[in-house]
């Protein structure tokens, strides 16, 4: 029994569970956090609605790549040449601006763990460089593994801390659910939650990406059934943990009128007084360890896929050009690291103002990749008896129409 549960774990599962990986990263430890902190419970209700609308476009992205055996930017090109450019055109937001959000989450919870005193951005850049150099062996199956165990564990604390804080507040005189005034203030904090909830669309690429690298890794290829099946373990586990962690900030932040801290490490440290206080604080080591591991492992998976992408991108857009795959890599991660930490620099003046930012401009691109993915996946690339059904299409077009309402609205607001 635990040999073949062994098996499944090392051999059925992968892309989905590395997909949870990161967006347990600032969507969940952040986004969800303060979405609890600041308005109880009634947020709840638009994180689950915003990862309903937005699941067929990243399983479109796992269902294409185990189909076809290659990665969605290869249906992006057979789609002409504009689907490619509008691709390319926001893929600088994934390699350098989401990035530089992930890291500085990475920083403050690595801030927190061992008690250092140093500059956001130095520690930013150590770190990305740091992952950088671990990457250039390019080995999937090491990131994978680790992924992997990671998500598991933080999981599993994650959904004891939620239950745990239940009892923490007297449910029958505490009202937990803060009145939404939608001003313009909170529309765009609305936006700001469902940009990266439970991630970005643009990481169904990366979602592709990784069964391809996962099919490689076994040998032979993934199936349509076993990429599904994967994909959908690993997105209710994004949707239940963005729910525990809209709860704990509820009864642990918003009952006790706590404010989230502004400062990446401030921050940082309100996530392992919450799990201390619940589990205990005897756990805060292995908590503070778990939630290093796991926005380590974001930040891993934002540094290795956005130059496989660039690779693809090079490749498609300058089929003649030859170059050395390995040595391009290694040039592209060093590019990444100096440009996301030049972000930072620039623009990073508040923690939450920037994290806000990243989240919300991930929504602008999302209705033009979705659709990208819809007509990917009822190609005639892959057979009619692979292709999801009608409910799916119908699902994916509703979805996809919320997803433009949405991004409309807050293009016409930055721009008013």
């Amino acid at each position: 029994m635990i040999n073949n549960l062994l098996v499944i774990f090392r051999d059925k599962l992968g892309p989905g569970l590395i997909f949870a990986a990161v967006a347990v990263g600032v969507s969940h430890l952040v986004q969800s956090t303060r979405a609890g902190a600041d308005y109880g419970l009634a947020l709840a209700g638009l994180i689950v609605f915003t990862c309903l609308i937005k699941y067929p476009a990243f399983r479109f992205g796992a269902e294409y790549a185990a189909a076809t055996g290659t990665p969605l930017l290869d249906a992006y090109k057979r789609q002409g040449r504009l689907a490619l450019i509008i691709y390319i055109i926001g893929f600088p937001i994934d390699m350098f601006i989401a990035t530089a959000a992930i890291v500085l989450v990475t920083t403050g919870v690595f801030k927190n763990v061992f008690f250092i005193n140093i500059n956001d951005i130095w520690l930013s850049f150590i770190i990305l460089s740091s992952c950088a150099a671990l990457l250039v062996s390019g080995q999937y199956k090491f990131f994978e593994t680790i992924a992997k165990v990671v998500v598991v564990i933080f999981s599993v604390l994650t959904v004891i801390a939620a239950l745990l804080s239940i009892p923490e507040v007297n449910w029958q005189t505490e009202d937990l659910t803060r009145e939404v005034v939608f001003d313009q203030t909170t529309i765009l904090f609305m936006i700001a939650i469902a940009g990266w909830m439970p991630t970005s669309v643009s990481v169904s690429m990366f979602q592709s990406i990784w069964v391809c690298e996962k099919a490689k890794s076994l040998g032979h290829p993934v199936t349509t059934k076993e990429a599904k099946s994967d994909f959908n373990l690993g997105y209710a586990c994004t949707i239940i943990l963005a729910l525990c962690f809209v709860l704990m900030g509820t009864t642990l932040m918003y009952s006790a009128g706590i404010a989230t801290e502004a400062s990446p490490s401030g921050f940082a440290a309100q996530l392992m007084d919450m799990f201390s206080q619940v589990i205990g604080e005897w756990a805060r080591p292995l908590i503070a360890i778990a939630a290093l591991a796991v926005m380590a492992s974001t930040t891993l998976a934002s540094l290795d896929v956005c130059p496989r992408i660039s690779l693809s991108i090079i490749e498609n857009l300058l089929p003649s050009f030859k170059f050395n795959r390995k040595l391009f890599y290694i040039l592209l991660l060093i590019t990444q690291v100096i440009g996301s930490t030049l972000i930072l620099v620039l623009f990073m003046k508040s923690f939450k103002t920037f994290i806000d930012f990243a989240t919300s401009v991930a929504f602008v691109s999302a209705p033009a990749l979705a659709w990208f993915n819809h007509r990917a996946v009822y190609s005639k690339e892959i057979p009619e008896e692979l292709q999801p059904g009608n409910v799916m299409r119908i699902w994916s077009l509703l979805g996809i129409f919320v997803m433009l309402a949405v991004a409309s609205y807050y293009v016409l607001i930055k721009l008013s």
